[in-house]
């Protein structure tokens, strides 16, 4: 199975799947990763101490809370831990934490997609379907919201079934098409894009 994260590095750059997953390269120690895992931690026990849902929107005040919720799928080939999971009476609503800054109030593409694929997740374990979702950026204190459109589905699906090509059939992609992600890229000194 590939992980929901997968999609979200999938769009970052197609090589860090083939590092990851074909060859293993070893990911060195990424501090980043430290301090966001603290912070998640952070917003997730307030949030539990909370009366109402992160969004300060009476029609979720009653919503039920659920927290880094396991979610896999044999259908997609997908798993991932949501961070959070308002339950409503009508709906159900995926939201992932993101401790940075949002793109100018908007979403980056990979942090939607990647919110696209924990929506297809929640759909299929819990057999109903997602109308929308969360990203919520801690720095601003901002919430974007996302419309889980059935183009965004068709769409999402095709990176998974693309990821796990990748994988399988062991297929190196080509480069980013962004050069200027290759500067922070984890994998750089293994790659001959920089």
């Amino acid at each position: 199975m590939i992980t929901v994260s997968d999609v979200k590095q999938y769009l970052y750059c197609p090589k860090i799947i083939y590092f990851d997953h074909v060859l293993h390269v070893p990911k060195p120690p990424d501090q980043k990763l430290d301090s966001g895992r603290e912070a998640h931690e952070s917003i997730t026990a307030r949030e539990k101490r909370r009366k109402g849902a992160v969004f300060y929107d009476p029609e979720l005040d009653r919503a039920e809370k659920l927290f880094r919720v396991e979610l896999a799928s044999q259908s997609l080939g997908l798993r991932g831990v949501l961070d959070y999971l308002v339950k409503t009476e009508r709906e159900l609503i995926p939201v992932d934490y993101k401790f940075g800054y949002s793109n100018n109030g908007a979403a980056y593409l990979n942090h939607k997609y990647q919110l696209a694929a924990y929506a297809l997740l929640v759909e299929d374990c819990f057999k109903t379907t997602v109308r929308r979702g969360f990203i919520h950026y801690s720095r601003e204190r901002l919430n974007v919201r996302i419309d889980i459109t059935d183009e965004l589905r068709r769409r999402t699906m095709k990176m998974i079934i693309e990821i796990r090509r990748i994988v399988e059939d062991e297929t190196e992609p080509t480069c980013s098409r962004n050069p200027a992600r290759c500067t922070d890229c984890e994998y750089r000194r293994y790659c001959e894009c920089v």
